[in-house]
């Protein structure tokens, strides 16, 4: 046959429907359908008739050189930088932001940090550069979990200001060291018998917190809450933390760390025994096995013999309370001394909950992620030659386990991480574990308890 019937009975009749575009609103991705250029008419502006030849060069020289249209902008891309921070605000939640249930147990994802910036490189940016969600999530914890997050910030005052009498400490007698050898000559003594500033009369030169409030400008006074956080990011910008690392983050990204690290995640050994407990119900123990005598003996180890051995066991500061030994004598200025019998007595209420030796009672099996435990305190502690030992604890606060190991060479000691419970979920908690005991002998058996809410 000849190529013009075969030409023909190769045309096919195709019916395209006509698709509009679709324009994803989050972000730069952007998808729609390429125009199909063709002679044909349209029918009714729904559907295209398409008449292609299958194997006619034509055909095909006449679809390549119809090239699409340009894919239109993106829908944010019109607004501008401060709208888009004010829209992103309404659904940037950060880590351990309970935002249903106050009572469940929270997670460590978020929308700031594990969704947001994934989402196009404009909002990887934003999430980035911007320091206002961490400040305003910090101002959310203060107004829903006020004893929780209010506790962490003077925490971190508290860390910073003990830091800045110890760095004073050790320059005072470096100074003394340096003048001891010195002596030979005039110009080294009278360089060196200066005495360095005082720490408690330097703060005039303290850095200004971010979004303070200038002498020229009238701005509406601070809140409680509001003051409290100015002061933690003034002390957290004078002695930041040891661990930090080099990262773009602002002032109140690193404080929500600093409190994250050292007040909300806590890491002790984990004594496990079922029972019920009530803060601020002490209770005794008896230590006896083996890995519980490692326990006990690494968590009083800091402390004086007179405290392992059945005496009163006081709160410490390392470096500072109570007084280091230079030379086997306690040597510090009075200046230094009034400085921190003042700092101690205004912190009296965080040195008897968190300067104290501390462990974690698990009281709920099987151990688990999730699974409800207990900060206890050691109120008394009389260790035996062979290392058992009697205690007095007192249950000061509720976690949840995050993380559970047990520690190698340590015949089955376990040790974890948790996160501390709000006031309404610890709340929620003691109502179940005093309704949890009617529960056991009504017939339904251990494994159909009251759920823990």
């Amino acid at each position: 046959r000849s190529q013009s019937e075969r030409k023909e009975e190769g045309k096919e009749q195709f019916t395209i429907h006509f698709v509009p575009h679709h324009v994803c609103i989050m972000g730069k991705c952007q998808t729609r359908l390429a125009h199909l250029a063709h002679d044909a008419e349209e029918n009714d502006g729904k559907h295209i008739t398409l008449k292609s030849t299958m194997g006619s060069s034509d055909a095909e020289e006449e679809v390549s050189s119809s090239a699409p249209a340009p894919a239109p902008p993106s829908s944010l891309s019109i607004f501008h930088e401060d709208i888009l921070l004010a829209i992103l605000s309404f659904v940037a939640d950060v880590p351990f932001e309970m935002v249903d249930d106050a009572r469940a147990p929270i997670d460590s994802h978020s929308t700031l940090t594990h969704t947001l910036p994934l989402i196009s490189k404009q909002f990887h940016k934003l999430t980035l550069r911007h320091d206002l969600y961490w400040k305003h999530a910090l101002l959310r914890f203060l107004h829903k979990q006020p004893s929780l997050w209010e506790e962490g910030l003077k925490r971190v005052v508290f860390e910073a200001k003990c830091d800045e009498l110890r760095a004073e400490i050790m320059e005072r007698n470096r100074s003394r060291a340096v003048r001891r050898r010195d002596k030979r000559t005039r110009d080294g003594q009278l360089s060196q018998q200066e005495t360095p500033q005082s720490v408690v009369e330097s703060n005039a030169s303290a850095p200004q917190p971010p979004d303070s409030p200038s002498g020229g400008n009238t701005s509406p006074p601070l809140t409680d809450k509001e003051e409290l956080l100015q002061e933690a990011c003034t002390a957290i910008q004078s002695h930041p933390p040891h661990n930090r690392t080099a990262t773009p983050s602002g002032i109140y990204q690193c404080l929500y760390q600093s409190i994250v690290l050292k007040h909300i995640r806590y890491q002790a050994p984990v004594f496990c025994m079922p029972t019920s407990v009530r803060l601020g119900e002490p209770f005794g123990l008896h230590f006896f096995e083996p890995r519980y005598r490692l326990l006990i003996s690494e968590v009083m180890a800091s402390y004086p013999v007179s405290a392992r051995r059945g005496g009163r066991i006081s709160p410490m500061v390392p470096g500072l309370f109570p007084p280091q030994r230079v030379h086997g004598q306690r040597v510090m200025d009075d200046d230094i001394k009034a400085s921190i019998l003042d700092l101690l007595e205004k912190n009296e209420s965080l040195l008897d909950k968190y300067q104290v030796p501390t462990f974690i009672h698990a009281h709920q099996t099987p151990l688990g992620r999730n699974t409800p435990a207990t900060i206890v305190q050691i109120q008394h502690c009389a260790v035996s030659p062979d290392g058992s030992a009697d205690v007095l604890l007192k249950p000061l606060a509720y976690i949840w386990l995050e993380e559970i190991w047990e520690r190698p060479g340590t015949g089955g000691l376990i040790e974890a991480r948790g996160i501390r419970m709000g006031m309404e979920a610890g709340e929620a908690y003691e109502r179940w574990c005093s309704m949890s005991g009617f529960g056991r002998g009504d017939g339904r058996g251990r494994g159909q308890q009251l759920p823990i809410p």
